[in-house]
């Protein structure tokens, strides 16, 4: 794929799509780093309940039952790792 000065309409709907996610993504960071540094331990505590949550959820088939149950497994070790990396991002940031 060559580089050009346009840009497909399936492909514009891609790149909107991302650029949402990278707003709701930085949001969503601007919080999560805020309860940190508000309420490191609660905050914590939650995301260790969110995780459990989201092991149990995505081992059966009531959670994203348009996936087979890899599918499921994999998007769950996902969430997983990137929960506990939320929280190791937000301790290596610190406090502002």
């Amino acid at each position: 794929m060559s580089d050009s000065d346009d840009v497909s309409p399936e492909r514009a709907v891609m790149i909107r799509l991302r650029a949402r996610l990278a707003v709701v993504e930085r949001a969503a960071w601007f919080g999560f780093q805020h309860a940190m540094r508000t309420q490191p331990a609660e905050t914590e505590a939650y995301i260790a309940s969110e995780r459990a949550r989201c092991a149990e959820g995505f081992a059966g088939p009531k959670w994203s039952r348009d996936l087979t149950s890899a599918e499921r497994a994999m998007l769950g070790a996902e969430v997983d790792a990137g929960l506990a990396q939320l929280v190791a991002d937000a301790k290596e940031d610190g406090p502002v």
